[in-house]
């Protein structure tokens, strides 16, 4: 340890050196850089003021890039892995510091502040959030929002702020088309009027996808209505729906792939449906100096039946039917008021979600074998507070207390009352952090939190030799150390740079051979993350970033071991030409690093080969039209994102990703 963080020290002081040499070489020429205001706190704060690790995807570079999902627009950004099992977005995993299988339950998502993780391991449903709709995303690295967020937020927090209407009714119609029969349409409208904002949205779209039964359709709609009654209260309304069906073509063995393509499936009549609703409101109070009070009430349900026909080669039970109904009540209080003359900000609030869990498992006759009831109700009570102690040192502290309550209704077989028990876990979240921000666009930061992870629903499963619950899972702890730099030489350049360590007690995972999930001993994740934006000229912006992330077993039978899936290497590096106003050439590079296959946790068997992918597009603007040409993975690699293995016999098996494919899009504005 001692010989990582020496090495960190020096690479720390070694890159803020080098960034100082280089923002003074580009000091007088180059395009500009937007400023950057995050909501990482529950309230909007200047970046250099949260002491934690940040990065945002602004309008700009959603429209520049060739994504077709918001999982595409993370795949460059710092620290982050993302991992599709079919190349339809329909299973996906966003990997933030290197909890390999266990991403997906490590890291919140939100919608406008709206926590759409399940409580199962599904995790979060990337695809009920159309791109369209999305105006920017933040992305917090680390534990530092597990106060205010709760448990899954050991990894990080990934907000997504949707579109707002303003002025008079703008109108956008989209479509696209492209590789695997790409077809999809856009259309939405927003705008305001006195009192009444509004943004409305509707879509549809299909592919049959880069393997076969990959295939993919959907169609969304959505509102977001923001109504000001007078200055100090207003009122908001946003819904959405969301229906798919999808393939599921399984993966390919190293046998299967020298025997067929690897655009093959050999579960060809597997698929799913996928149905997705949900509605919130919310009111806000302001009472001058006395702060101001928010209220969020929601409501999601979401339906996904399962048809695994051949999957199953006859046995088990292949047709699974899910449901999960969710409540959410998030009221929160904010007080901006200065103490002593110094700036003071406070936030208290609570979060009280109701989850209802039902799966209703058949045989390939239809009729009912098992069925499976959980309802968990969450309870967390939080407080946080920045202080300004100088004119430009702020200092933060945050507490968490959360209670999470489980009633289990297990039956393996109609009539036959298998478990019915409870329990209720609680555990306890804190932060502590510390910016000085020694120029207007420049911060050091530091900080120090705590965070937790329940067991999801299903982890508690067992589902072989015998069936039941097991209550003996134990929650998931884990201790953050962080500290880095934001720095903005000029309006051209700007980078940053975050070294962390995480040390974890109690974290999940399944075990291959037990059939079963369990808690490993301890594990310690530590690593480096460097971002870098430049405007070179007039007419040309760079990005660049890499991460470097280990993470080790620290005790145990698999100790000094690498997680499996979690590579060290990852890199990213982005390229945006202005020919002219209207002609622009986007190019973005990838780079992920070996891993260790899932399963593999005793690092006995070859690692996943790494892989890099290129993607550039050609936009060109003609008045209220602008027309995009892409082409993704030009040089046709030939990688898997995900792939895990039978430790016991060595067999591996992939799960090909897309080659080369093209895109084509037409936006009109009026």
């Amino acid at each position: 340890m001692k010989g990582f963080l020496k090495k960190s020290v020096l690479f720390f002081t070694a890159l803020t050196i080098t960034f100082i040499l280089v923002g003074l070489l580009f000091a007088e020429e180059g395009v500009d850089l937007e400023k950057i205001v995050v909501t990482p706190y529950r309230y909007e704060d200047e970046i250099n003021k949260a002491p934690t690790a940040l990065s945002v995807i602004g309008q700009a570079q959603i429209r520049q890039s060739n994504a077709q999902t918001i999982p595409d627009l993370l795949r460059s950004q710092t620290g982050i892995v993302v991992r599709d099992w079919y190349g339809n977005n329909t299973k996906v995993s966003t990997d933030i510091r290197g909890f390999g299988e266990q991403a997906g339950v490590n890291t919140v998502v939100l919608i406008d502040g709206r926590r759409i993780n399940e409580v199962d391991l599904s995790g979060s449903d990337w695809t009920q959030i159309p791109l369209n709709q999305v105006e920017k995303i933040e992305v917090l690295r680390g534990s530092a929002g597990a106060v205010l967020y709760g448990e899954n937020a050991s990894g990080g927090v990934i907000n997504i702020i949707t579109k707002k209407g303003t002025g008079k009714p703008a109108w956008e119609i989209e479509a696209q088309a492209g590789s695997y029969d790409l077809n999809k349409q856009i259309i939405s409208v927003g705008g305001s009027q006195k009192a009444l904002s509004y943004y409305v949205s509707t879509s549809r779209g299909s592919t049959h996808g880069y393997r076969e039964n990959s295939h993919y359709k959907a169609e969304d709609f959505s509102s977001r209505l923001n109504f000001e009654i007078n200055p100090d209260f207003s009122l908001r309304l946003s819904n959405g729906l969301h229906y798919s069906n999808y393939g599921l073509p399984g993966e390919l063995s190293d046998v299967d792939l020298q025997a067929m393509p690897r655009t093959s499936s050999k579960y060809g009549d597997d698929y799913a449906k996928d149905h997705d609703w949900y509605v919130n409101t919310g009111a806000t109070r302001s009472f001058d100096d006395w702060g101001k009070l928010d209220l969020d009430a929601s409501f999601r349900s979401r339906n996904v039946d399962t048809f695994w026909r051949v999957f199953y080669g006859g046995w088990g039970n292949p047709i699974r039917k899910e449901q999960i109904d969710t409540f959410g009540l998030t009221p929160k209080y904010i007080l901006d008021k200065p103490v002593a003359n110094h700036g003071n900000t406070l936030i208290a609030g609570i979060d009280l979600y109701r989850a209802d869990y039902s799966s209703d498992v058949s045989d390939y006759s239809d009729v009912e074998q098992e069925f499976t009831r959980v309802n968990k109700i969450s309870k967390g009570y939080y407080v946080h507070d920045e202080f300004a102690v100088l004119e430009n040192l702020f200092a933060s502290g945050c507490w968490r207390y959360e209670k999470a309550e489980y009633e289990f209704d297990y039956h393996n077989a109609p009539g036959t009352d298998t478990l019915d028990t409870n329990i209720s876990p609680s555990k306890k979240a804190y932060n502590a952090g510390l910016a000085w921000r020694y120029t207007d666009n420049a911060s050091i930061f530091g900080n120090i939190s705590q965070s937790f992870r329940f067991p999801a629903t299903d982890e508690y499963a067992i589902t072989w030799p015998s069936h039941g619950i097991d209550t003996t899972l134990k929650p998931q702890m884990a201790k953050d150390y962080e500290i880095g730099i934001k720095h903005r030489f000029n309006s051209k350049l700007k980078a940053d740079l975050t070294i962390f360590r995480m040390d974890i007690e109690n974290e999940l995972y399944y075990d291959y051979a037990s059939y079963s999930n369990k808690n490993y001993d301890k594990t310690r994740h530590e690593g480096a993350e460097l971002g870098l934006e430049a405007g070179l000229g007039r007419n040309l912006i760079l990005k660049g970033n890499y991460s470097y992330t280990r993470g080790l077993f620290h005790e145990g039978t698999y100790d000094k071991k690498t997680i499996p899936m979690v590579p060290r290497n990852k890199a990213s590096v982005g390229i945006n030409y202005l020919f002219t106003k209207k002609l622009t050439l986007n190019v973005t590079e990838n780079y992920v690093g070996e891993r260790f296959f899932i399963n593999d946790q005793a690092n006995a068997l070859s690692r996943l080969n790494g892989y890099f992918t290129a993607d550039m597009n050609v936009s060109y603007v003609y008045r209220s039209l602008t027309a995009t040409f892409g082409i993704n993975n030009i040089l046709n690699r030939k990688y898997s994102e995900y792939a895990t293995c039978n430790p016991t016999t060595g067999k591996k098996v992939y799960y090909p990703s897309p080659g080369r494919n093209f895109i084509a899009k037409f936006t009109y504005r009026f």
